[in-house]
């Protein structure tokens, strides 16, 4: 059997396909947030809200900083913000009349 040559990309819109990365993804693209943070923002148990920031830090969509005892998450401005912007524009373009029907 050939190997997978989409293995990444597969990875990449599985981590984005899940809802509640998206939301933690949704809510970075506002400000820098604590995992505790997010979980009461989003209503998200903490452990869960943690087990997705190791996904979406190990695939690069977020990043994390040490400050003082806490950890703040925060988007990967490089690509991850621009990509949502560029989604945002496909769907407003494209799909926005099929996505809210």
């Amino acid at each position: 059997m050939q190997k997978s040559l989409n293995k990444p990309h597969k990875l990449f819109f599985e981590t984005l396909g899940n809802e509640a990365r998206w939301d933690i993804v949704h809510l970075l693209l506002r400000k820098h947030y604590r995992a505790t943070d997010i979980a009461r923002e989003l209503g998200y148990e903490q452990s869960l809200v943690s087990h997705h920031l190791k996904r979406l830090q190990t695939c690069g969509f977020v990043r994390v900083e040490a400050q003082g005892n806490e950890r703040v998450y925060y988007l990967n401005e490089k690509t991850i913000r621009p990509l949502l912007k560029l989604v945002d524009k496909h769907i407003n373009e494209f799909c926005k009349k099929i996505c809210t029907t």
